[in-house]
């Protein structure tokens, strides 16, 4: 084997082990712990968590009581459940991001000069890891209670017309990391679509909600959040040069550029 090969062999085995070592193991058992009750709709057993995360009964035992002091984890009659600790993690997230300090005026704006009382949901959203979470909403008094209650506030990211708009100006190799590569032959010429129109998609879900949807980009054209129009009579706005379109795609345009 030539020796820059085996340097380079020797380097990235080294680089590995440090990684290895810099991460504190019991936190990422903990936080997988948390990530398995994030995505359950009903109490688990530990037994079910351990399973869930792949780790020792034992372990998330441990892990479990560790969480319950700090009230990251709730135990019930059932089993376990996020706590009222995230709540406070996730509220000061919110409070200092940036973005969505930024979005709310413009997002006021389109309420009130663009949807009016018309029966549609507005929405912020933010890509983390390979979902889509909204982390803010606004809504007119008469939108359907379903509208409101019935979407939950994550979504595999590739799932959603928001979170399309947003995959479109991600690296290629990240988006095909981040999804696989089944998953992203199915969204790729989606994300073309939304590239040749400047950001912004349309479609139609499984439910039948419409949704018109924009990325915000930094002005280094890094997507960071997006903004998406929800309701089941877009008419003549479902689509990407409807007025609801442009004028998302301008408030997206705006927010992004007030980005450092």
């Amino acid at each position: 084997m030539p020796r820059t090969a085996l340097g380079k062999m020797k380097s990235t085995s080294r680089s590995r082990a440090t990684d290895r070592r810099a991460v504190v193991q019991s936190v990422s058992r903990a936080y997988e712990v948390l990530r398995v009750l994030r995505e359950a709709t009903t109490p688990m057993s530990a037994l079910s968590i351990a399973e869930a995360a792949a780790l020792d009964r034992t372990v998330v035992h441990r892990l479990l009581r560790t969480l319950l002091s700090s009230n990251l984890v709730l135990e019930e009659a059932t089993g376990f459940r996020l706590g009222p600790g995230t709540v406070l993690l996730a509220n000061r997230y919110f409070e200092n991001l940036l973005v969505r300090r930024l979005a709310i005026p413009y997002l006021l704006e389109v309420q009130t000069k663009v949807i009016g009382d018309r029966s549609w949901s507005l929405s912020l959203s933010i890509p983390v890891e390979d979902l889509l979470a909204i982390v803010e909403r606004i809504w007119a008094s008469n939108t359907p209670i379903n509208l409101v209650l019935d979407r939950g506030d994550m979504y595999p990211i590739d799932t959603t017309t928001v979170g399309t708009c947003i995959l479109a100006y991600f690296d290629e190799a990240h988006t095909r990391r981040l999804l696989g590569d089944n998953r992203y032959k199915i969204i790729a010429p989606n994300l073309e679509a939304v590239r040749k129109a400047d950001g912004v998609w349309a479609a139609r879900s499984n439910s039948g909600a419409e949704v018109v949807g924009a990325a915000i980009r930094t002005r280094s054209g890094q997507p960071i959040a997006g903004i998406g129009v929800m309701g089941h009579d877009l008419g003549d706005d479902l689509g990407i040069n409807s007025n609801l379109a442009n004028r998302l795609r301008e408030a997206a345009n705006a927010i992004g550029k007030s980005l450092p």
